[in-house]
């Protein structure tokens, strides 16, 4: 019985520590990317698509226009990621409403 008694308490007492340790860091850089998505400048995101994606385009031409360039931050990039619905667009203006900006 003392034996029981002992791992019970060991038990409750782990379970504790478990309660206590902070959760893991995200385990792949876009996970910990993604918690930072910031929404780009209202003017930088209208110039660079109407500069730097030809039209009509996809969701994926339009992602792929945003990743090469230096205008957005990682977190911008990730931002229009996670906001940009799949469509093909015909202008700016369209992929400016999609995005509510």
């Amino acid at each position: 019985m003392k034996i029981v008694t002992n791992l019970m308490i060991a038990t409750a007492l782990s379970l504790a520590a478990c309660a206590q340790t902070p959760p893991p860091a995200a385990s792949s850089p876009k996970e910990a990317t993604q918690s930072a998505a910031a929404k780009p400048d209202l003017a930088a995101a209208k110039l660079h698509l109407e500069q730097h994606v030809k039209y009509p385009a996809s969701r994926k031409e339009i992602l792929a226009a945003c990743a090469d360039t230096p205008e957005f931050t990682a977190g911008q990039k990730v931002w229009f990621e996670q906001n940009l619905p799949e469509g093909n667009y015909a202008s700016a203006g369209a992929v400016m409403t999609a995005l509510k900006l």
